[in-house]
């Protein structure tokens, strides 16, 4: 308890948050091969972002590409450390207190080469 008997709100810490974001999400490749999905890729990229002539690596992309119930599904995870900030001549990189963190779930046919994004609750 605090002075006059009121407890302050506890804050998350952003190490703790990015934790269970990561730990979601293998909850989610734990549920696909459950339900009998066959994990077909499972690869790691840095995620690069272009400054005038440079490239400056902002994160990293995680794709799985699986096959479920006849239908190739490809989800992305794309986990951003640092920002642009700025415009014109004065762009710089800025560091995220929290990693921003973006999912996205898309499907074809086995036959079919074109991906149709998909809400991520529509699978399960």
């Amino acid at each position: 308890m605090g002075v006059g008997g009121q407890k302050g709100e506890m804050h998350e810490i952003p190490e703790t948050r990015a934790a269970a974001r990561d730990e979601a999400f293998e909850k989610i490749i734990e549920r696909i091969k459950t339900s009998g999905g066959e994990i077909e890729k499972d690869e790691t990229a840095p995620l690069y972002i272009d400054i005038g002539a440079e490239e400056h690596e902002i994160g990293t992309q995680r794709t799985v590409i699986f096959n479920l119930n006849k239908f190739d599904f490809k989800l992305v995870r794309k986990v951003e450390d640092s920002v642009l900030q700025g415009s014109g001549r004065q762009k710089h990189i800025e560091e995220l207190e929290t990693p921003r963190i973006n999912i996205s779930l898309y499907r074809k046919s086995q036959y079919d080469d074109n991906w149709q994004s998909l809400d991520l609750e529509d699978m399960f």
